[in-house]
């Protein structure tokens, strides 16, 4: 037996065992279980970390103990620009330039808003308005993201789903398009309707690659970290969830 027929007959014999395909996806459905456990699990999983949070003062609570050192934090969230503000040096919030992604390069810490996560794989959707700049949420060296936690899909097959309901009521409702040319263009909350839009994308967990030598390496092309926090304004204390 040649190195070929070796490999073909190990690959072979390592098959994964046979599963059934999932259901057939014929429209949305709620789920009646919470979401939440599967989703941070996943997200564990892949290198990200997920707090269970009441309000934005615990959101600022959480992100200065995680990232003492930060020192250039920027948000799209309101109810957190006073953090970001005490937080960063002057001088390096005085260096961003609306419309040059290159002045975002030595931000330390992002923090913004996104419309939903999935619970099936850990992503969060998020849109081009709710980032300030494209590049911000692979340029910065820490991002956290917010979503409410009633906002979790069970699957991407939901994600889709709630994508064009988004689109929809964004295109119903014209006063509530922001884009990223308005200065400080910040949504009201994590799922303002903000659409249409030029640029979207999932974001789920750190950037990590494992392409040399089978080795992790996290930050390789995009953030070093990804901190998710569910916001449910009905708990009365908040914490790791």
């Amino acid at each position: 037996m040649n190195s070929r027929d070796k490999i073909l007959a190990a690959v072979k014999a390592n098959q994964p065992e046979p599963r059934d395909l999932p259901p057939h996806h014929n429209g949305s459905v709620a789920p009646a279980e919470d979401l939440t456990p599967k989703f941070i699990t996943i997200l564990e999983a892949i290198g990200g970390a997920a707090f269970l949070v009441s309000g934005y003062d615990r959101i600022a609570t959480i992100l200065r103990e995680q990232f003492p050192g930060a020192k250039r934090i920027v948000t799209s969230c309101p109810q957190l620009s006073a953090f970001a503000a005490a937080s960063s040096a002057a001088a390096a919030l005085a260096a961003i330039t609306a419309g040059n992604p290159h002045s975002f390069e030595t931000v330390d810490l992002a923090i913004l808003p996104a419309h939903f996560g999935v619970a099936e794989n850990g992503a969060c959707w998020i849109t081009e308005s709710q980032m300030i700049e494209r590049a911000l949420p692979f340029i910065t060296q820490n991002l956290a993201l917010i979503i409410p936690r009633s906002s979790i899909v069970p699957t991407m097959h939901q994600a889709y789903d709630r994508i064009a309901e988004l689109e929809t009521e964004a295109l119903a409702n014209p006063s509530d398009r922001r884009r990223p040319s308005d200065l400080g263009a910040h949504p009201t909350s994590p799922q303002a309707p903000q659409a249409p839009y030029g640029f979207a994308t999932f974001i789920a967990g750190p950037s990590k690659t494992a392409d040399i030598e089978q080795s992790l390496v996290l930050g390789a092309h995009g953030p070093r970290s990804l901190t998710v926090f569910l916001l449910d304004e009905n708990l009365s204390d908040a914490g790791f969830f």
